[in-house]
């Protein structure tokens, strides 16, 4: 996320509160060793916001709390399948993905150069003595995953991501096979990415060979170019509890396959937020609205709260591209359209209907609901919302003859995780088969829904509730991209811990 205010804002002489700074070494020479803990600290390189990884070396990535959490409600399986037969579990989801973040990280000052943060990311004493050593692992693999995403959609400009198994190739897969996690395409680059995410204490060679193993296995898959990135996120030393940060080691390279047998081709990933119109571009859309389904199931069954509509300035009324960079989000603090038309409703210069009637084209509303027990503010632009309710009611049509939910007496005689895992895989195989076939007509309602805002009411559960008065300091700290909205409170136990 950049932290440049627009050349038209010389008054925002404050700094972002939930801003902090995150080590990152990226390498392209194939060695993997470990970035030594007494020189990873030193790392002074503000990260270029370039829209693609940088060039080799050690960067200092400056960011927020907010895009980091929105990372996280990214960064994980594929639940439509399931959450289409019981949407009101998606609010469950996002729980469980944002809370470990909250338990067991903590912001502490530390000494950076000019214009950085000046705070990074630790472990907290409930990590550190309340937890052992399977739920240390657990939270490796949320925390890198959730790194990885950060990294690569946030700061890389990598639209989206989705799990490997989701993509449609069965050779990619394979539950037998240890293949990466993710993978996405970077439009700018005009490159499939495969990415693979590692996370541990004192991670060092040993783990990131690992992951490297299974990147070279995905690629000895396929015959296209792609991106390789291998992302290990370093937890510190039990010895070094308070004097060690988060740190992240970034390996990448280029793979031109050489003619021959694999796979000649990849399938679109999402786009994350698209930009608009979408109702022009059927297949951003779709991507676009498989990429946020789970917060749309979230706040049209789940159990949010405060459900309402918060308007925006348009960013197409914006100059500059503040909305091109990937999925990387945009303080609300930094974006003049919103603060303009804020201060319009603030001051009762003109009531919103009626600004809303005659500058139709300069306010985007979204739809934005509170996630219950983390705090966390999610929302979607009108278009994309009635977007997603149409490809939700699609995926209902679905027939459900696959085993959805494997049978667990079958499952508790055979016993195995990894059987488990080749049952669950089947069930989404036969999920993705089926919906394609009714993708064709979805994608052309969709498109309608997405320009004429048609929201159906069963989908919004009455009529939220209209902000007619917006200022910033209403307790939240907010971002946006062009279609997605999220805010943190800042009662949100990473930032009322440094208080």
């Amino acid at each position: 996320m950049a932290m440049i205010p627009p050349s038209d804002a010389a008054d925002f002489n404050f700094v972002l509160a939930d801003a902090l700074d995150i080590p990152v070494r990226v390498r392209s020479d194939g060695v993997l060793a470990k970035w030594d803990r007494r020189q990873a600290p030193k790392a002074a390189q503000p990260w270029p916001a370039t829209g693609t990884l940088p060039t080799d070396g050690e960067y200092l990535a400056t960011t927020t709390w907010r895009q980091l959490v929105t990372a996280a409600t990214g960064a994980g399986r594929d639940l439509a399948p399931w959450l289409r037969r019981t949407p009101w579990l998606a609010v469950n989801e996002l729980v469980a993905r944002v809370a470990p973040l909250q338990a067991y990280l903590m912001l502490r000052d530390s000494a950076g150069p000019t214009g950085a943060a000046g705070r990074r990311l630790y472990v907290s004493a409930v990590y550190r003595h309340g937890t052992e050593r399977s739920a240390h692992a657990a939270f490796g693999y949320h925390l890198g995953m959730t790194m990885a995403q950060w990294l690569s959609v946030g700061m890389a400009g990598l639209p989206a991501t989705v799990h490997l198994e989701a993509c449609g190739i069965p050779a990619l897969a394979d539950p037998k096979k240890k293949l990466p996690d993710l993978y996405g395409n970077h439009t700018g680059e005009g490159l499939p990415w495969l990415i693979e995410a590692k996370a541990r204490k004192s991670l060092g060679k040993p783990d990131m060979s690992d992951g490297q193993r299974q990147l070279d296995q995905a690629t000895a898959e396929i015959s296209v170019p792609h991106r390789q990135v291998l992302s290990g996120t370093v937890l510190p030393h039990p010895d070094r509890w308070e004097e060690d940060h988060l740190v992240m080691m970034v390996h990448t390279a280029l793979i031109d396959p050489t003619p021959g047998g694999g796979v000649h081709s990849l399938p679109d990933p999402p786009s994350s937020g698209g930009t608009p119109p979408l109702d022009e571009s059927p297949d951003d859309l779709l991507s676009a609205a498989r990429d946020q389904l789970l917060v749309f199931r979230a706040l049209a069954f789940g159990a949010v709260q405060d459900l309402r509509v918060v308007p925006l300035a348009d960013p197409a009324a914006e100059q500059g591209g503040a909305y091109k960079l990937g999925g990387a989000l945009r303080p609300l603090e930094r974006d003049v359209g919103t603060r303009v038309l804020r201060e319009q409703m603030g001051n009762r210069e003109m009531p919103y209907e009626r600004l809303r009637r005659s500058q139709p084209t300069d306010v985007r509303e979204f739809v934005v609901g509170r996630i219950p027990s983390i705090g966390l503010h999610l929302g979607l632009s009108r278009g994309l919302y009635a977007a997603c309710a149409r490809l939700h009611q699609a995926q209902v049509e679905v027939p459900a003859e696959e085993p959805l939910f494997p049978a667990d007496r079958f499952l508790a005689r055979r016993g195995e995780d990894d059987e488990r895992e080749e049952v669950s895989r089947e069930a989404r195989r036969t999920f993705y088969e089926r919906e394609d076939e009714r993708l064709a007509t979805a994608r052309r309602e969709m498109a309608r829904a997405y320009a004429n805002q048609e929201v159906p009411a069963e989908f919004l559960r009455g009529a939220p509730i209209e902000v007619d008065r917006l200022d910033a300091s209403g307790g939240l700290l907010e971002a946006r991209s062009a279609e997605t909205y999220v805010a943190v409170e800042h009662t949100d136990p990473i930032l009322a811990g440094r208080r």
